[in-house]
């Protein structure tokens, strides 16, 4: 969870336009998607597709 106190959160914005989502992350970068890519990729995360292992060293630092 990103409460904006760490230097890199790992935050990122989402804007949602006429033509496209528009994804920028605290570095500056920005990802584009037309709206069928960003469909899909809700429907993967909402499915688990992106989730880590349970024994994922990742999660470990998540919860500490």
């Amino acid at each position: 969870m990103c409460d904006g106190q760490q230097e890199t959160c790992g935050c990122v914005n989402v804007a949602i336009v006429r033509d496209a989502v528009v994804v920028t992350d605290e570095a500056g970068n920005v990802s584009k998607f037309d709206h069928f890519e960003w469909r899909d990729f809700i429907a993967g995360a909402k499915a688990g597709e992106f989730d880590l292992p349970a024994d994922s060293p990742a999660l470990a630092t998540v919860a500490a």
